[in-house]
């Protein structure tokens, strides 16, 4: 039987589009398997991006104002919204590597979150303290790092958490660093860094609480340098309130002797010209000098530079007429008996010839003063 041209052309078409719907259908499941792992690629690939973008796109720093200067309420709150900003990306960071652990760049995020919680935290962010804390301390359990990596680690959060207490105050950042540095000492004690933290805070303390922290470093110390001026602040404090027994030979042979200054007040100057405010101070006390000595002022520099030459160039330069100790040796052994490693300082001795101030450079015409109407 011969079918009509017309016919068979419907047929072979027919057939067409039934074999064509019978390949649609053993397809389809795996093919939509297909779409659903590039969907899921894309996702992973735009949220990498988007994570990469915000890592690199910092805020705006803030620039100088033609007119003033920033306040400090202007300033504590742009460091917040960087704090902010950077918190956000450390939790986008998470979520990247959480929602996506076998991506190729989940490892990579991962060190992205955890830098920018330390930015976080070193911005102020104090909210975020505890979670660094929590991923510093995984990270130290890792068997892999040795002691000198797993200090380097714990030294970084005490950076960033003392950092971002200083947009508070500075009796809060102080706390902070007293905190984290006793920490450090005990985690450790066979490195210096945490009593060398401690040790500073002693030198700028109140004579009391000097001798505290000194008698505690002491205590678990074993450097020998940081030993013998624990021990100099301890005599440093305890000398406070009390006559201070001090006779200094010159190089013209005069003796300087407090005892012979009683009914005057007598300023103590400890300086080095390698010290940065060590020549504002010289300027500073001279002025000071030449204001108040006709009133009963002396004022006695105590030099610790090991070139001579220096010391008395920057004592020409400002027209220094007070008495200069300039006997290194004999310097460093009064250096070491009051632990003086702070430099410039500037001690007060009142009329009866007792140690009254320890800290006078923060404000030496005040104390000056009060001293003599005494």
């Amino acid at each position: 039987m011969t079918f009509p041209p017309q016919l068979c052309k419907l047929f072979f078409l027919s057939s067409l589009r039934l074999m064509l719907a019978v390949l649609f259908v053993s397809l389809c499941p795996h093919s939509l398997r297909a779409e659903d792992t590039d969907a899921a690629e894309s996702a992973a690939d735009k949220a990498w991006k988007a994570l990469k973008h915000a890592r690199e796109t910092p805020p705006e720093p803030l620039k100088q104002l033609p007119d003033r200067m920033y306040t400090q309420d202007e300033i504590r709150n742009h460091y917040t919204m960087v704090a902010e900003q950077a918190g956000a990306v450390a939790d986008s960071a998470k979520q990247f590597y959480t929602q996506f652990p076998d991506h190729p760049q989940a490892a990579e995020a991962r060190n992205i979150y955890f830098d920018m919680l330390h930015t976080a935290v070193g911005y102020s962010s104090t909210n975020k303290i505890a979670e660094l804390e929590a991923v510093t301390a995984e990270r130290l359990k890792d068997p892999k790092l040795d002691e000198a990596a797993r200090l380097q680690l714990s030294l970084h959060l005490l950076h960033s958490a003392i950092s971002g207490r200083k947009y508070q105050s500075d009796d809060a950042m102080r706390a902070e660093l007293e905190k984290r540095a006793r920490q450090l000492a005990k985690d450790y004690p066979g490195h210096p860094d945490g009593y060398n933290y401690l040790l500073n805070i002693a030198r700028s303390a109140a004579p009391e609480k000097s001798a505290a922290l000194a008698r505690e470093i002491l205590a678990g110390s074993n450097d020998v340098n940081i030993k013998n001026e624990c021990q100099g602040l301890i005599n440093r404090a305890a000398a406070v309130g009390k006559p201070l027994p001090l006779s200094l030979t010159l190089d013209d042979g005069k003796i300087l002797d407090l005892e012979k200054l009683h009914g005057k007040v007598v300023l103590l100057l400890f300086w080095d010209s390698s010290t940065r405010y060590s020549s504002k101070a010289i300027w500073a006390v001279n002025d000071l000098y030449k204001k108040y000595h006709a009133s009963g002022l002396e004022v006695w520099g105590l030099n610790f530079d090991e070139d001579r030459a220096k010391a008395i160039s920057m004592l020409k330069d400002a027209n220094v007429e007070w008495p200069q100790y300039l006997d290194i040796p004999a310097g460093r052994t009064l250096q070491s008996r009051f632990g003086i490693h702070t430099l410039p300082m500037c001690w007060f001795v009142d009329k009866k010839g007792v140690l009254r101030e320890l800290k006078g450079e923060m404000d030496p015409e005040g104390i000056t003063k009060r001293l003599q109407a005494e």
